[in-house]
C-alpha cells in the first residue's frame, strides 16, 4: 500500500511499464478526458473507472481485496476516507470470485487515509482495503479507480 501527493507519484515509475502508464495518465491529467465507467487503456490489462458514488456511513463499508489487479484511487471532487488492515486480522465474508478479481472481508480500519483531490492510494493485490467511508456525513465524489493488471 502506497499513499501520497500526486507530485511523489514520479518515485514509483520504473515499478511496471503499466504502472508507469497509469501515473502518467494521473500526472497529465488526460485520465479526466475519459468517460463515466470503464475507460481502457491497454485493453484488460490496464483501465480506469470513473464513477459519481456516494460515501458510506462507517456501518455500511467493508474491506476488499483483489489478487489479479493493482488499484490506485484518486478523487477528483469531494474527499474519502479509505480504511486499511492487514489481512490476518479480518474475517472473510466471502471467497474470492476469480471472474470479479474481488473478495470480501469485515473488520476494522486500523487506518483511515484521507483520499482528495491532490492524493492517491495503491493498493496491490491482497491488500484489503475500505473505500468510500464518509469523513463526516455522506457526501457525492467524483473518482477514478485504475486497474493494473500484477
Amino acid at each position: 500500500m502506497i499513499f501520497g501527493q500526486f507530485h511523489e507519484l514520479k518515485n514509483y515509475k520504473g515499478t511496471s511499464k503499466l504502472l508507469d502508464k497509469a501515473i502518467e495518465l494521473i500526472e497529465t491529467g488526460d485520465f479526466l478526458k475519459g468517460q463515466p465507467g470503464r475507460n481502457v487503456v491497454e485493453g484488460d490489462d490496464l483501465f480506469y473507472n470513473l464513477v459519481e458514488v456516494d460515501t458510506r456511513e462507517l456501518k455500511d463499508c467493508f474491506f476488499e481485496t483483489h489478487k489479479d489487479y493493482i488499484d490506485i484511487h484518486v478523487v477528483v471532487e469531494g474527499e474519502e476516507g479509505i480504511g486499511y488492515s492487514l489481512q490476518e486480522e479480518l474475517t472473510a465474508e466471502t471467497e474470492y470470485d476469480k471472474a470479479s478479481d474481488f473478495q470480501k472481508f469485515a473488520g476494522e480500519a486500523k487506518q483511515i487515509f484521507t483520499v482528495k483531490h491532490d492524493r492517491f492510494i495503491i493498493f496491490f493485490p491482497e491488500e484489503p482495503h475500505m473505500p468510500l467511508m464518509a469523513l463526516d456525513t455522506p457526501k457525492k465524489i467524483k473518482k477514478a479507480i485504475f486497474k493494473i493488471k500484477y
